[in-house]
């Protein structure tokens, strides 16, 4: 991870912090909810799922809704405004809110993503005076949802075969369009371990320059 979002997520904490202090949500949160942030956050929460199972998560802060509810809210920078809510943010906050309420914390039934991006640079005061926008997401949670992925994790993990690529992960395509290419390329047996023949230290790196250089084409 760059040390740029790490250094900006601990800037956006003490302002935040300082907001907690005095019992106020910062200005920039006011015109999108109401309540206040949570008085203890802790550093790192945990629940136990099922026998031999647990979750745990970091929460950036927590929002406390005038309902008494709990409803994560989470740091993101990014270089523009976000144009939507990416699948893996929905289910983070659905995560958290199954943490809450395995905290005894009742959840909400939204969570915010703050995106923080970059605007411009002062011409007078110069590259020190960077100045940020805000871009406030709701999350409409579903804490099944977030269920039903945990137990399907579970259930692959129990499992005594290892599951199939799924058709829309770009990782699994991107590790069965690799498996092509070296399939094409006869790498897939090595012919000097099918002849159980050493190779010496300069065949071997040869040897593998060669296919580094052929794999990506």
């Amino acid at each position: 991870m760059p040390s740029i979002a790490i250094g900006l997520d601990s800037v956006f904490k003490k302002y935040f912090d300082y907001y907690r202090s005095i019992k106020e949500l910062p200005p920039d949160l006011r015109s999108e909810m109401s309540g206040h942030l949570i008085e203890k956050l802790k550093p790192t929460y945990y629940h136990d799922i099922s026998k031999g199972y647990c979750i745990l998560g970091k929460l950036d802060d927590c929002l406390v809704t005038d309902e008494g509810t709990y409803a994560p809210l989470d740091h993101k920078t990014r270089a523009s405004p976000a144009k939507d809510v990416h699948p893996a943010y929905q289910l983070q906050m659905e995560v958290y809110c199954l943490l809450l309420d395995g905290n005894g914390l009742k959840a909400s039934d939204r969570a915010y993503l703050l995106y923080y991006y970059p605007k411009n640079v002062s011409p007078e005061d110069g590259a020190g005076s960077i100045a940020f926008g805000v871009d406030i997401k709701r999350v409409d949670v579903d804490a099944n949802h977030a269920r039903d992925i945990i137990q399907q994790a579970i259930d692959c993990l129990e499992s005594s075969s290892l599951p199939g690529p799924f058709s829309e992960c770009e990782y699994c395509g991107w590790v069965e369009r690799a498996g092509e290419k070296w399939t094409e390329q006869g790498r897939k047996d090595k012919p000097a371990l099918q002849k159980n023949e050493p190779q010496s230290a300069e065949d071997s790196e040869e040897e593998e320059e060669k296919y580094k250089d052929n794999l990506f084409e």
